[in-house]
């Protein structure tokens, strides 16, 4: 008996923080979505910034 209700509560808690999740306000997937490729494309914009930058050096470098 105790083992039931030590069982439902745990579920009922799993259930609520799944809830709470997915019924946060101000966020949804796809805005999860636009916020990865936004930082995907900082990243990648971000590695080009440093080969040129490398590049330059280089280039200084030979002088």
């Amino acid at each position: 008996m105790l083992v039931q209700i030590v069982i439902g509560v745990l579920l009922l808690l799993v259930v609520g923080l799944l809830a709470t999740y997915v019924l946060r306000p101000g966020r949804s997937p796809a805005e999860d979505a636009r916020t990865a490729a936004a930082i995907g494309s900082m990243d990648e914009a971000q590695v080009e910034a440093d080969e040129r930058r490398e590049e330059k050096r280089s280039a200084a470098a030979l002088l």
